[in-house]
């Protein structure tokens, strides 16, 4: 009996496995890319070189004003109450 069932059970998940993979076929055959041109290739390209620069700016900037308030924090560590 139990070899029945195992010989039912591979039966069945291999027609389930076919299935699946029949599927996946199918909906692989039905993608469809989008037609890009050089202009638009171009555009994408100035956008990110746009969006880099805006993001190194503001890390530069970030960094500046660190390294700008440093000496204040140093200085504020000596000039502390006692009691602080």
């Amino acid at each position: 009996m139990a070899d029945v069932l195992e010989a039912k059970s591979a039966y069945l998940m291999c027609k389930t496995t076919k299935r699946l993979m029949t599927q996946r076929v199918d909906t692989m055959n039905k993608i469809e890319y989008p037609q890009i041109s050089a202009a638009d290739i171009r555009n994408i390209e100035a956008r990110a070189h746009q969006l880099r620069a805006e993001a190194m700016r503001d890390l530069f900037r970030a960094l500046g004003r660190a390294i700008a308030a440093l000496p204040r924090k140093v200085s504020g560590l000596f000039h502390r109450p006692h009691h602080a």
